[in-house]
């Protein structure tokens, strides 16, 4: 069995013998060796191989291709390994008269054998190339080449491979891949007619010379195109090429161009529709009808754009804002740009040819030429100055820069010029303005210098200004020698030095300004030491070097007065918290009877009193409302002064809060015989975000001075809307009464602290002075400001304006909704945690009246051991209480328990309210208590634990 396959993958099988068809070939599904199953590069070294197909094992000799012969592997010898016989001598004979290749026997150089093939592929009948010598028809060029093969026999392998020329009866040399395999006697030939392959190499060749030859920057593409046919064949380059060009396009303008060509022309210049396209064509077979043509296609663009970037730089060197001449390295000028011909005064149509023009232009003109030679020699750039007498007669300090470049074996000398002179100038302005700055640093109080951290670490001054004598102590002729730091720092007060030097490390590391505050030696203070403030700012040298400029000032009056004023600080602080523990002590007493007596009158008021006893107990419960309204004044004051007051926001119901006070205070114009009317106008029943607690105190103790100044007269409370916007609303709020009214001088005076318009306003009318000064404070706050009018004996008018931010969700107006719809509230079981007797007894009988029942505890302890062996609802825990305090108490029953924990406390809110969030309480009520307040409160942890749930 005979078969050859390509030697490129996937390695195609091109051509089998009958044998191998019948056997092997027609049972292949892709005729490839890899659809053999057969891994070529593991036979490169081999001679022979063993294939399995269909069950069966096969044996070939296989032969390599060469690299100037064939481009196939060869596989002959085949035969099945299990076969022991030979097929009959009619079936092969029958095999060389049906191959489609020349198959031939001989001996010597002449052939006693060749099969039918002879006649299609070389038009010999095979009897005619019998018995003739082979010489006569083999290309001279390729009988040289192949005589060595047939003296050695093929050598050790005795096979050959090679192409030669065959000529054929037409006298056309044919192209034939051949493989001989030689006996001692004999030959035999294979060989294939691959002529149209040659031809296609050999155009290919042309077409890569002419590639060559053209040598484009841009992309290039080659082609062939065969007149008879009228086929292009286009390289593999074409892809990349016509991914913007048309390739159809491309031919129609080809074919165009060799139509129209002269006859005689044997090269072509091809021209596109585009500009950047290029092209060249030539002939290489002109036979007949069947011309062949060769060409290549190449892009222009990148020349033209080396060419455009050339002419670019050209012109930027002409038109540089520098002068700039360029000469060949004989001193011919090559280019001398406007600004060089300004420079020398040259007219515009003059120029200079040789660098020896400018020699007499040069004060320096001896030095001009070895100058020009040093920049020709050297490879840096090398600088010179001069002076420049131009043809206009002007005289320029100049600045030269040369420099040599190399280009393609020729050297350049660039020069550029510039005109010095005003730097001239400006250098002797700067040392005049320096001789300045020296007699100004030696006139400034105080003293300069200028420190150098050199890169082995020494630090030394590089210079003293006269002015650091005077600080340091020193005498003048001491200050010429003071150089090294450690001169300086033997002056430090020892205690000073650490911060001296961590600061002067942290200034280096960071490169930023220095500054320290520090004490020196000095025989003319009491001390002994002088308070000294130094300053610096640093900077990091090329050469590695860290360089302060600073000065030293001598600040011990200043040092002296602050101490004075810190001594006045500290007092000042320490009275201050005097009276802050003296108001927190204060108002936890009082609170706590008034705790007491509160709760006291609203379980009589509970019992169902007699008109007799119900003025009695309301006249009771005013005198408390006014009490613990003088406290909080107080401790808002208090707040207010530290700066430790924030105004909340929340939402609430404006309308219903104004409503809520009035209806609060209703009693109180009750019992002053004055009628309280409220104004309120429409728009006012809205959700807004805000500190509901303190506009009820604005509003509290505006109304409530009205109140206390009127007799028998009107007090009209009004809110209207004053604008509105999408998420922000603004309410205007008025208290008009008909009272005493207030005179002009005396307006300003009522808004300050502690203070009335007369001292026996304060045991006519009570007060502590603070209302209206806690009034406009808390409006500040809130961004508002009041405003007064009033006339003595008429009446007055306070005013504010507001603006909160809308709730755009609906809620509820701020107040905890009955929760008896969705679930049963009616019998709550409650954890009393109270040491006080009194407040416990009056505590009691509120839960008493509430309905609900409850245990007490007299600790912190007790509440914790309660609440492991007991359920409860929720538990009031008083904050101060014996063995445990509230706060300890209740963060242990958070460990274990969900129960909710409400805070009972006479101490202010703020002051305890980081405390009551970090311990878990569910929320918080002051003494006294407000029993609605508080039930409010009970019911409202409760449903909020039981929607947790």
């Amino acid at each position: 069995m005979v078969f050859l396959a390509d030697d490129t993958f996937p390695y195609n099988i091109f051509y089998g013998n009958e044998a191998f068809e019948e056997q092997i070939g027609q049972g292949l599904n892709e005729r490839t060796l890899l659809g053999l199953g057969l891994d070529i590069n593991a036979y490169i070294f081999k001679e022979e191989l063993i294939l399995t197909h269909a069950g069966k094992d096969y044996g070939f000799r296989l032969e390599l291709p060469t690299d100037h012969s064939s481009n196939y592997y060869l596989f002959y010898k085949g035969k099945e390994l299990r076969m022991h016989g030979l097929p009959p001598k009619k079936e092969v004979q029958q095999f060389f008269k049906s191959s489609l290749d020349l198959i031939a026997v001989g001996q010597h150089d002449y052939l006693t054998y060749v099969n039918h093939a002879s006649l299609p592929i070389l038009g010999y009948d095979p009897a005619f190339l019998q018995n003739t010598s082979l010489c006569s028809f083999i290309h001279e060029d390729d009988l040289e080449r192949i005589r060595p093969i047939w003296k050695s026999k093929g050598g050790a392998d005795q096979l050959g491979f090679f192409r030669i020329r065959f000529i054929d009866k037409q006298g056309v040399y044919k192209f034939l891949d051949c493989s001989v395999q030689f006996t001692e006697d004999r030959f035999f030939i294979l060989a294939r007619d691959v002529s149209q392959k040659a031809k296609h190499e050999l155009n290919l060749e042309r077409r890569k010379e002419l590639m060559k030859n053209v040598g484009s920057l841009g992309k290039m593409v080659s082609w062939e195109y065969f007149e008879a046919s009228q086929e292009f064949l286009w390289d593999d380059s074409t892809f990349d090429f016509f991914e913007k060009e048309s390739q159809k396009e491309l031919e129609r303008q080809i074919l165009e161009k060799l139509k129209n060509k002269n006859r005689q022309e044997q090269d072509v210049d091809l021209e596109f529709g585009s500009e950047s396209l290029k092209g060249t064509a030539q002939l290489i077979s002109s036979a007949g009808n069947s011309a062949v043509w060769v060409g290549v296609v190449w892009d222009e663009g990148p020349r033209k754009a080396l060419e455009s970037k050339s002419l670019l730089h050209e012109r930027l060197i002409l038109n540089a804002p520098e002068p700039i001449i360029i000469s060949k390295g004989d001193g011919q000028i090559y280019l001398c740009n406007s600004e060089s011909k300004k420079l020398f005064g040259l007219g515009k149509n003059q120029n200079f040819s040789h660098l020896k023009d400018i020699e007499p232009l040069l004060t320096s003109n001896q030095e001009w030429r070895s100058w020009i030679q040093t920049a020709i020699n050297g490879e840096n750039i090398t600088h010179f100055s001069s002076e420049l007498l131009s043809q206009s007669g002007q005289t320029h300090a100049i600045e030269i820069a040369a420099s040599r470049l190399v280009e393609e074996g020729e050297n350049y000398v660039f020069l550029s010029f510039r005109n010095v002179s005003e730097k001239v100038s400006l250098e002797k302005t700067l040392e005049e303005n320096s001789n300045f700055l020296m007699n100004l640093t030696e006139q400034v109080p105080g003293g300069l210098y200028q420190l150098v951290l050199d890169g082995s670490g020494k630090m030394n001054f590089s210079f003293l200004s006269k002015g650091i004598a005077a600080v340091l102590g020193l005498k003048q002729e001491e200050l010429s020698g003071f150089s090294d730091i450690s001169m300086a720092i033997s002056r430090v007060h020892p205690l000073d030095l650490p911060q001296l030097i961590m600061s002067s490390v942290a200034s280096a590391k960071k490169l930023e300004p220095w500054q320290c505050q520090f004490r020196v030696k000095s025989s003319s203070e009491p001390s002994g030491y002088r308070w000294i403030l130094g300053a610096a700012r640093p900077q990091s040298l090329d050469n590695g070097d860290m360089v302060w400029y600073g000065y030293l000032t001598d600040i011990s009056q200043q040092k002296e007065f602050e101490t004075k004023l810190d001594e006045a600080r500290k007092t000042a602080e320490k009275a201050s918290q005097i009276k802050s523990d003296f108001l927190s002590m204060i108002s936890h007493e009082l609170r706590t009877p008034l705790n007491a007596i509160s709760g006291s009158v609203y379980s009589l008021l509970q019992e169902t009193p007699t008109d007799q006893q119900m003025g009695a107990l309301n006249t009771i419960n005013f005198a408390v409302d006014n009490l613990i309204i003088m406290i909080n004044d107080l401790l808002d004051f208090q707040k207010i002064e530290a700066g430790k007051l924030t105004i909340e926001k929340a939402p609430f119901n404006l309308k219903d809060l104004v409503e809520q006070v009035i209806k609060g205070l209703s009693f109180h114009a009750k019992d002053s015989k004055n009628n309280l009317n409220l104004h309120l106008f429409g728009g006012l029943d809205v959700q807004v975000k805000g500190d509901k607690t303190r506009l009820s105190q604005v509003l509290n103790n505006l109304i409530t001075n009205a109140l206390k100044f009127t007799k028998e007269g009107n007090v009209d409370v009004t809110a209207k809307l004053k604008a509105q916007s999408s998420d922000k609303i603004s309410i205007y709020f008025e208290v008009k009464d008909t009272g005493i009214g207030i005179a002009p001088e005396h307006q300003e005076r009522i808004f300050n602290d502690f203070d009335q318009v007369k001292p026996t306003f304060s045991a006519k009318y009570g007060g502590t002075g603070l209302g209206l000064s806690i009034t406009r404070k808390l409006l500040n706050l809130m961004g508002g400001a009041i405003g007064l009018e009033s006339a003595e004996g008429v009446g007055s008018t306070f005013y504010f304006e507001l603006t909160f931010d809308l709730v755009k969700t609906a809620t509820t107006n701020g107040t905890i909704k009955e929760f008896s719809h969705a679930m049963d509230l009616s019998s709550l079981h409650l954890l009393m945690a109270e040491d006080n007797d009194v407040n416990a007894l009056v505590l009691g009988k509120i839960i008493k009246k509430w309905g609900y029942t409850f245990e007490r505890v007299i600790n912190g302890q007790e509440a914790v051991e309660a609440m492991k062996t007991k359920t409860f609802d929720c538990v009031l825990m008083d904050i101060q209480m014996p063995v445990m305090d509230g706060f300890e108490a209740t963060k242990a029953i958070k460990k274990f328990s969900k129960t909710p924990v409400l805070a009972l406390t006479a101490a202010a809110k703020l002051e305890i309210m980081e405390q009551i969030e970090a311990c878990g309480f569910e929320g918080f009520v002051a003494k006294p208590i407000d029993a609605a307040e508080l039930l409010k409160k009970i019911r409202e942890v409760i449903h909020q634990k039981n929607q947790r749930a």
